[in-house]
């Protein structure tokens, strides 16, 4: 279940507030300290604990919310429940989503594209409306949804459940095939962050995805998952990721290590055909996942120049890349 501010904040708090009582206990019974300097010390410590998490959430809420109130009269938003099979037999598993197109049925024609967009790990398909409303205009159709655990799918399962995650794009992509008002249109795909590694891990041997763009992703899951951060680590535990998953899982979870399980076993024409279909984009003071994420993916696949796109500045959430992300994405969909 996804965890709202306020009950951050309120977890934080009573960490925050046993830490402190600690604090006043030492100064207190083992240093003797008067009671001015214990309640001075404690609000100290409470004080430098809890001021960085609030001032990383308001700038958070801050950057994520810039583009809220996008409403394009011009595009055709429609919702989705697309179903997910599951272990639940009694139960209707269905993931949310949105349809967009232009109100112009003559560019959607011409175009004849479906492109489905996978969100990261802290975000929902309404974060990503700047990136993926520019493709609608230019009439392919785009098919965003929630993540299980996250947005209107948060009752479906935990969002750190990764695998069941490409386990669910798949599904999607067996759904628009079966679905006879786009089962003939090309399908591509978009992922960010851990939508990256979904699309590549779920999608890379699926043949009919024509086009599979990652934006931010990883190589391996385990090498080069960020476990050094405080703040990250202390989300990744809140919510319930496996920081060390056993070799089976990472092998799953790690586009680097299908892409080299399947070099072995292909020839050079059939490896040449699916590599050609991926483009990779990254920033190279991407804090959260490392520049050497993108070498590693971009070396194993020998992609050429055109299919790399590698920006100076951004970081993980590609902060004022919006223009050029959206420009080589409508490039290399349209090649």
């Amino acid at each position: 279940m996804m965890l709202s501010n306020n009950l951050k904040r309120v977890i934080l708090s009573y960490v925050d507030l046993i830490i402190s009582m600690l604090i006043w206990n030492i100064n207190q019974n083992i240093f003797g300290n008067p009671l001015i300097i214990c309640l001075i010390l404690s609000t100290t410590t409470f004080l430098i604990i809890y001021t960085p998490f609030e001032i990383y959430w308001n700038f958070r809420d801050i950057w994520l919310d810039r583009w809220k109130e996008i409403y394009p009269k011009d595009l055709i938003i429609s919702k989705l429940r697309i179903p997910i099979r599951s272990g639940y037999k009694r139960k209707n598993r269905h993931l949310s989503a949105i349809l967009i197109y232009p109100q112009d049925n003559q560019i959607t024609l011409l175009k004849n594209s479906i492109v489905v967009i996978c969100h990261g790990f802290s975000d929902s398909k309404e974060t990503l409306q700047n990136y993926y409303f520019p493709l609608a205009y230019n009439g392919h159709i785009v098919l965003a949804y929630d993540a299980r655990g996250t947005g209107e799918s948060r009752k479906l399962g935990r969002r750190s459940q990764f695998l069941k995650r490409i386990d669910d794009y798949r599904e999607i992509i067996d759904w628009i095939k079966s679905n006879k008002d786009f089962r003939n249109k090309r399908i591509s795909s978009i992922g960010f962050s851990i939508g990256a590694s979904t699309v590549l891990c779920g999608g890379f041997q699926n043949k009919i995805i024509e086009k599979i763009i990652a934006i931010s992703g990883l190589s391996i899951y385990k090498k080069n998952l960020p476990r050094y951060n405080p703040f990250i680590i202390l989300n990744y535990f809140l919510k319930g990721v496996r920081l060390c998953p056993k070799e089976q899982e990472n092998q799953k979870l790690s586009p680097y290590l299908i892409f080299k399980e399947l070099h072995g076993k292909m020839n050079k024409e059939d490896w040449k055909r699916l590599t050609f279909r991926v483009m990779l984009i990254h920033s190279e003071n991407d804090r959260i996942i490392k520049f050497k994420n993108f070498e590693e993916n971009s070396s194993i696949l020998s992609l050429p120049e055109c299919n790399k796109l590698t920006l100076k500045k951004g970081g993980h959430t590609h902060k004022k890349n919006e223009l050029i992300l959206v420009a080589c994405t409508l490039e290399f969909l349209d090649r």
